[in-house]
């Protein structure tokens, strides 16, 4: 969790999901910071020596036992104590490692009694997203909102819009937006979908705030993020009518109008959660192509969980914007007409691409699998950037399953086998995370990573990543790498304690007991 110094940490603490808004995040400023996610930066590779020309064409083809070519590291740089096969999913798997850990109606458990509880500073809660009515109390958004005008920071001046520092009236500009005064005592509840991908804002706006003239990373006006045809709640407009104050299953924020396409009324709302069939995208991200009859959907990008409702072949339409529909499954999604209401609109999938009917089991080997599709994969704060961060890529990857991970808080889920490590010796630690099925959670204050196995007493993971410091012998340079990478426990943090010493909590997502 990076360090925002002044500047809306109360928004931060009164958007949260029962602990610190982005507590499960690997954000950290390069600044002096003692914040908890300074711990949970990550980087590339840990040797900066290059190797002779000879000795790099003898690496130019490296195989496995059984003879399969993998990762070139004549090209590719690997973490100091990771070896080319470990960048295979298959290295991972093991003979068990088709069990299933959650049965659906299980999963169905688990998601229900971990649905996000939104808290605002004064405690004011909004209802969980399924509870929704089709009414709100004005008074439950105005806490929420007042904590956001609150956070506006004392020093605007150590905040940059593109390269300048901001002044205080930019930030009463920004509060303005935020149409506090216009919420009325009660609330008609508006209800709809997501249609593209983008951030969700702590104001009504696209601008990019930085604490520093150079970072392009971490804007400080990012909430969370937006993932196509996700159900949300709609509470409230900007004083420009440009953009949506809205709930989605475990926070909320501002989201411009033109991302959310309104249903008829709150049943319309319910019945589209549950379509009876559908395709889920279990590739890093599929896109939907040029489509000279679709504005709506042209070049959509649909990342890794993404759920769709899905046609049976009898019912699908024979042709669908002048193509016929062989080869292709058909989809029906929400895109936002010109009145804001949802338009439904057929959509072709190519049967090529990395899709599946329907959720996938759960298992070691399917998250492993899922995981190591996403390495190298560009690190997004919060969903910035067209990527995602470490609690980000789990809630994608376990969306894969049906499985609605918080998108704060990930440790603390209830119902799962799930061991405190917070007070252990390192060596009690790596007991506990070498019985771990493959896939499971391992976390430490600011970052959330996915257990892969352990080699030689070493336990590995996949994690979007920051900064760390090489495991290397007298390393102590934090390195950046901004991307999903695969890398041992014995990496270290800016304090040069090792990711082992630092880890709170393994779990499983199997029912505990």
């Amino acid at each position: 969790m990076k360090n925002r110094n002044k500047i809306l940490i109360s928004a931060l603490l009164a958007l949260t999901v029962t602990m610190p808004v982005f507590g499960g995040c690997n954000i950290v400023k390069q600044q002096e910071t003692t914040s908890a996610s300074s711990l949970a930066e990550t980087s590339s590779s840990s040797s900066e020596e290059t190797e002779s020309s000879e000795t790099a064409k003898e690496n130019i083809v490296v195989k496995t036992p059984e003879g399969k070519t993998v990762i070139d590291t004549e090209y590719v740089r690997l973490i100091d104590g990771v070896k080319p096969e470990m960048m295979q999913a298959g290295y991972w798997i093991k003979e068990d490692s088709g069990k299933v850990l959650m049965t659906a109606d299980e999963i169905a458990v688990f998601n229900r009694n971990n649905r996000g509880v939104i808290t605002a500073k004064d405690k004011t809660k909004f209802p969980k997203l399924d509870e929704f009515e089709e009414t709100l109390d004005g008074k439950v958004l105005r806490s929420f909102l007042n904590d956001c005008a609150k956070a506006a920071p004392k020093d605007p001046s150590k905040y940059y819009l593109n390269g300048k520092p901001t002044t205080d009236e930019y930030w009463k500009d920004l509060v303005a937006l935020s149409n506090i005064e216009a919420i009325p005592e009660t609330i008609n509840v508006r209800f709809g979908f997501t249609v593209k991908r983008m951030t969700i804002r702590l104001f009504p706006t696209e601008d990019r705030v930085f604490e520093k003239t150079s970072d392009r990373y971490y804007d400080s006006m990012i909430f969370s993020e937006c993932m196509p045809y996700m159900p949300v709640a709609v509470l409230h407009e900007s004083t420009d009518g440009n953009y949506l104050y809205v709930v989605f299953d475990s926070y909320a924020a501002w989201v411009r109008k033109d991302a959310v396409a309104l249903c008829k009324d709150i049943s319309d709302w319910k019945e589209r959660q549950d379509p009876g069939q559908w395709l889920v995208v279990t590739g890093r991200e599929i896109r939907l192509g040029n489509d000279p009859y679709s504005s709506k959907t042209t070049n959509l990008v649909l990342p890794m969980g993404t759920k769709m409702e899905l046609v049976p072949a009898s019912k699908a339409p024979k042709n669908t914007h002048q193509r016929t529909t062989f080869g292709d499954y058909v989809v029906k999604v929400p895109t936002r007409g010109s009145d804001g209401n949802i338009k439904d609109e057929y959509v072709l999938i190519a049967v090529s691409d990395d899709v599946n009917v329907g959720y996938l089991p759960l298992t070691p080997e399917n998250i492993v699998r899922l995981a190591m599709k996403r390495l190298g994969d560009r690190y997004g704060w919060a969903g910035d950037l067209q990527a995602n961060d470490c609690t980000g890529i789990t809630r994608e990857i376990y969306r894969c399953f049906g499985v609605m991970l918080p998108r704060v808080g990930q440790s603390n889920v209830n119902g799962v086998y799930k061991v405190n490590m917070s007070k252990m010796s390192s060596k009690q630690k790596l007991e506990v995370i070498e019985k771990l099925a493959p896939g499971s959670l391992i976390s430490m204050p600011g970052h959330m990573m996915i257990y892969l196995g352990t080699e030689d007493g070493k336990p590995y993971v996949i994690s979007a990543c920051g900064t760390f410091v090489s495991p290397a012998p007298g390393s102590t340079e934090a390195l950046h790498p901004n991307s999903v990478i695969l890398n041992s426990l014995y990496v270290r943090t800016k304090s040069l304690k090792t990711w082992l010493d630092v880890s709170t909590t393994a779990l499983t997502l199997t029912p505990e007991g």
